[in-house]
This record gives structure tokens, sequence and C-alpha cells, in this order.
């Protein structure tokens, strides 16, 4: 009799841990995310964003959700890389002073590097781009997309810029990137570095003369209000940044990190095709707002910059940075 209890009690005691078991593995946790950035809702970074979280909360069903915090809510793009680094902001979008996170986010800085999209996406969505951005996780930074920020244009109040010798005495914006400062002192100009958020004010003021930035970015800000020239140099191509804190993307379960890499693999190639759009069409639309456009000449530009991408090699602190950049100009041969 005493056993037949003791059986009855140790099976009781299975069936018990097997339903807490099953109801454990029934109830899934959710994760709660924001995502930062500091675009309009005619901006680049926030449709996105918008597509971005669509594509992560229907595939995930609903165990993340994301809140979106655009227009630089949650500050400019260094406080947001700051932010995801140290985990009070879970995801955010940052561009040029990306280059204050690690060297070799240098290298996409040198002037004329990409030759078209096609050129971005072989590159970007490949080895090179994993190699490029696999030293963030030092920094606590888990970096899952290179959307689209652009082909960048410079406009002023000055004078149209056609050489580079045309921005001599120019006080024009940069982002706060050391090369994209060398690159405008090397033409000539006068770089001021500014967090994007300040820069329309400076301009409508009189402290700034002009920028620097896709045309995207720059009709989404509505700079070409504040602005007489638009000058399509096409100097650099940026990319916007989808970061994720370290920490939180690693205390995901598998299958929900392998659904924001891919999610910010596809927006990627989801905002460089509205960034080729915006640029077949944005010019016109600043052309009727009474902004002055014209086309500079290219080769004086690319002329101009061999020592900007000497002293990018020079200075940057990993030995094998003139050969990726020789990579990426042979790949966009093909």
């Amino acid at each position: 009799m005493r056993i037949k209890k003791l059986i009855f009690v140790i099976c009781m005691v299975f069936l018990l841990a097997t339903f807490i078991t099953l109801v454990g593995a029934t109830e899934q946790k959710t994760f709660t995310l924001r995502i930062a950035h500091t675009h309009t809702e005619k901006g680049l970074y926030y449709k996105g964003a918008v597509k971005f979280i669509e594509l992560v909360e229907a595939r995930s069903n609903g165990q993340i959700k994301i809140e979106h915090y655009p227009n630089g809510e949650l500050g400019a793009d260094r406080d947001i890389q700051e932010g995801v680094g140290m985990g009070t902001i879970e995801m955010g979008l940052s561009s040029s002073p990306v280059v204050l996170l690690d060297d070799y986010f240098k290298l996409l800085d040198a002037p004329y590097l990409f030759v078209n999209r096609e050129h971005i996406t072989k590159v970007l969505d490949g080895p090179i781009g994993e190699k490029l951005a696999k030293p963030l996780e030092e920094e606590g930074i888990k970096h899952l997309g290179y959307w689209e920020n652009g082909f960048r244009q410079i406009t002023n109040n000055i004078r149209p810029i056609y050489k580079p010798e045309d921005l001599k005495g120019i006080k024009l914006r940069t982002p706060e990137s050391p090369v994209r400062m060398l690159t405008f002192r090397t033409y000539g100009a006068n770089p001021v570095p500014m967090s994007f958020t300040q820069v329309f004010g400076a301009l409508q003021q009189g402290v700034i003369d002009g920028q620097e930035n896709p045309l995207a970015t720059i009709y989404q800000a509505s700079l070409h209000e504040v602005q007489k020239y638009l000058s399509l140099t096409g100097h650099i191509y940026s990319s916007v940044h989808l970061l994720m804190n370290k920490d939180i993307f690693d205390s995901m379960p598998p299958e929900l990190q392998k659904i924001l890499v891919d999610a910010g693999k596809e927006v990627a190639v989801y905002t460089r095709n509205l960034g080729k759009e915006a640029d077949s069409n944005l010019v016109d639309k600043m052309k009727a707002a009474g902004v002055i456009v014209n086309i500079a000449d290219v080769n004086s530009f690319v002329e101009a910059s061999g020592p900007v991408w000497k002293k990018i090699i020079e200075d940057i602190k990993y030995s094998d940075a003139e050969s990726i950049l020789e990579e990426i100009v042979n790949i966009g041969k093909n």
C-alpha cells in the first residue's frame, strides 16, 4: 500500500512539473523597444523606422513592440548613438557621427567612394559591411543595417558651387565627423561642426552660410526654404546606421534576434529605393520653391579629394584600411 501511495505521489509530482513546464513554454516574454532618430515624417529615417516597426511587430507576433521617437525627441544622432551604447535607448538611427564610435567608419566618409546604389548594396550588405560593423560590439552596440541617408549635395546662400575653389571662405555646416571637416577644409571651405537639429536655425540666423546633405534630408527639414543655391556635387554617400544596445539584443531569443537582423537588412534596400526616388523628383520641387540649382564639375572635386583619401589611410588605426578601400573601388568596377 505504501509503495502504491509513493508511486502515486511521484506521478503527481511529475505531472505537476510537466504542467508547469508547458505553461512556462507558452508564456512568451515580450520586449518593448524604443527607436529614436532626427527626421520628420517626410524623411527617410522616419519612413524606414515605420517600415521596420511594421515588419518586426508582425513577424514576432507581438513579442516585440517598438515605440517610435522621431524628430530629435531623444536627441541628435550623437546623443542617440551614445544612448544606445549605454542602454538608455534601446535602438536608434545615426549617420555620420558613427565615425566617433569606431575608425572603420571613416572609410565610408572617403569622398567619391561609391559610384551608384548597386555598388553600395554589394559593399554594405556583404562581408565588407559586416567587417566594418563588427568592432561596434566592443562599444556595446549591435549594428542591424545600413539604411539610406543618400548622396550628399551642397546648399548655401553665397554663390553656386561648380568647383572646390568656389567654396573658399564659405561657412559650411558639417556633421561631427573629423573626416568630413577635413574634406571641406581641403576643398577650401570653412567647415563648422554642428548637430543636425541645430542646422535650420543656424542657416536662418546666418550663423552659417550653407550645409551639405542628401536631397531627401534637405527637403524633409525644409532647409531649402532658408538656402538660395543647391549645387549637385554628390561628394559622399552617407548611410544611416540602425544601432541596438548589444546587451538587450543578446538577451532576446535567437528567433527574435533573427527577425530584427532580417528586417534591418530588408529596410536597408527599402530606404535605398526611397532615396533613389527622392533624387529623381526633389530637385524640381526645390526649383519650384525658388532655389537656384546647378550641376557641379564633379571631376574637379574628385581630383581635389586625393589628399583626403591619403589622410584617412594614414590616420586610421586599422592596418587594412587601404586594402579595404581598394576592394570597395574594385567592386564598383565590376
